[in-house]
């Protein structure tokens, strides 16, 4: 009977842990800008900081890594997603607050 007990916790243990992992938000690649050639935008790394910055214009769903020499690389958060400027990751687009992104 004791033996039952850890064997059934280690389980348990399993099936949460997937339950989790299967909830979180996709870890698929981030697309990059060059796969979407035709669409226009007009953020502007032009004196910021390095760094990763939501598109707001695009409703976060885009992000920009602004580099040391002000050119910007696009990127496109997966399915779903937008980019979280307060912790800097895509992130399920309903705990996304686009609105108030560039405060962060």
């Amino acid at each position: 009977m004791t033996r039952q007990l850890p064997t059934f916790f280690s389980l348990a243990v399993m099936v949460i842990a997937c339950t989790v992992v299967c909830s979180l938000p996709t870890l698929s690649r981030v697309k990059r800008w060059e796969e979407f050639p035709n669409v226009t935008f007009t953020f502007d790394c032009t004196d910021r900081p390095v760094g990763f910055y939501a598109d707001q214009e695009f409703n976060c769903q885009l992000f920009h890594m602004c580099d040391e020499d002000g050119r910007r690389i696009p990127h496109m958060c997966a399915n779903d997603t937008a980019f979280n400027q307060e912790y800097r990751i895509c992130d399920w687009a309903s705990n996304v607050d686009c609105d108030n992104a560039n405060q962060w």
